[in-house]
């Protein structure tokens, strides 16, 4: 049966993009912290993956996706579907805190700008979502929204979901699959419940959100024996949807955010005080910022030397494009290699054992730093994009449903 479906996914690719394709219905999968080394890599890195291997193969796609700032799991998945910088969608930050619509960014009323499926729906097309961030309240006709109050690694409690899902969704989808209806929603079963979406509901637009990558890469790290498995379980559950894919869909698998590997976390306040430096200072995990010039030139004065915690200043431009919110920052930076900033005490120490081996969060232009974006189906033109922006892909997503939705820019504030 894969070879089939992948057979059929070259037929289709192959598509001459001239032709005018008639409106598809699209398949999205996101798995989370899908750095785009782990496809470009593969080889390197001996991964199993032959679903995405395949897929790279016979799709359009980008040569790494350059995201948003910050470059976390909840901004970067409504940039995928909006098409808007975090300062302009709203949602700054993930999902924390009670499951209450008026708290945190659970909510889709939280948005500043519509949505892909907001788009789709009022064209009268049917819409579906599994563990997609910013989906509690969502005008989405089959939605198993990601909101916990528990979670278990990349695992998130089904009591909770259940609770703000369409209602009946999730019993339906125990009837067919009984071992959908464990303790935990993890990846097995969300593709359990895609499974069921693209055998039963056959919606227009499905958007499903992987996780247990992004967990074990934050845990043991990025790109070693363990987030490469759980990569390579991924891809297997990939390989069950693509199988189950009807010949209507085209596909995309799209990723939030790249990673990196976490050495030590550099205590900014504390090393500035520790070198007679008292002025403002803003560390911000993946970068450092200040309004103070004095201390600007110290962080310059670092930037780049061997053994320093401070890496390549942020030109200007490129930080007002990324995040005009810094714009009355004198000078912002990112860390070195490996290094994670944190605010910390002033009298703490300057450099602690990080929690995780792994985590993101870092500047979009950081080098290597990238996401993923493939797209295959009818009249979808095979090769690479070179380099693209994440606030793109919606309007790439739009384009084999048939849609043109507004850009950020024309959206209502």
């Amino acid at each position: 049966m894969r070879t089939l479906f992948v057979a059929a996914i070259i037929a289709i690719a192959a598509t001459s993009a001239d032709s005018t394709p008639s409106r598809h219905k699209l398949l999205v999968v996101s798995i989370d912290g899908l750095d785009w080394r782990y496809v470009r890599d593969a080889d390197r890195l001996k991964l199993k993956i032959p679903n995405v291997r395949k897929l790279l193969a016979h799709s359009q796609y980008a040569d790494g996706v350059i995201g948003v700032w910050p470059s976390i799991t909840w901004p970067s998945h409504t940039a995928i579907i909006t098409g808007a910088r975090p300062d302009q969608s709203g949602i700054l930050n993930n999902g924390r805190g009670k499951l209450d619509p008026a708290l945190s960014y659970w909510s889709a009323n939280k948005l500043r700008v519509p949505t892909l499926w907001q788009c789709a729906g009022e064209l009268g097309l049917t819409t579906a979502a599994v563990t997609w961030p910013v989906t509690m309240d969502a005008k989405i006709t089959w939605n198993l929204p990601e909101v916990f109050l528990r979670r278990n690694g990349g695992s998130m409690d089904l009591e909770s979901i259940s609770k703000f899902a369409t209602p009946g969704l999730v019993d339906e989808i125990g009837n067919t699959y009984p071992s959908f209806s464990q303790q935990w929603v993890d990846d097995r079963t969300r593709t359990l419940a895609t499974l069921f979406l693209l055998k039963h509901k056959k919606p227009d637009l499905i958007l499903i959100h992987l996780v247990d990558l992004d967990s074990e890469a934050h845990d043991q790290g990025p790109f070693g024996a363990n987030a490469n498995a759980i990569l390579e379980h991924t891809d297997e559950l990939l390989g069950e949807m693509l199988k189950a894919l009807p010949k209507t869909y085209d596909f995309a698998l799209v990723s939030d955010h790249g990673f990196e590997r976490i050495d030590h976390i550099a205590n900014m306040k504390a090393e500035a005080i520790a070198a007679g430096q008292i002025g403002d200072i803003e560390p911000m995990g993946g970068i450092v910022a200040t309004k103070d010039s004095e201390m600007a030139n110290w962080l310059r004065n670092q930037s780049g030397e061997n053994g320093s915690d401070i890496g390549r200043e942020i030109p200007r431009a490129e930080l007002l494009r990324y995040a005009p919110q810094l714009g009355d920052t004198v000078a912002a930076f990112e860390p070195a290699e490996h290094v994670l900033f944190f605010g910390g005490e002033a009298s703490g120490p300057t450099h602690t054992t990080p929690p995780e081996r792994g985590d993101h969060g870092f500047w979009p232009l950081r080098h290597d730093y990238r996401s993923v974006f493939l797209l295959t189906g009818p009249g979808v033109k095979v090769g690479n994009l070179g380099p693209v922006e994440m606030t793109s892909l919606e309007g790439r997503l739009a384009i084999p449903l048939g849609l043109k939705c507004p850009q950020p820019g024309q959206r209502p504030s």
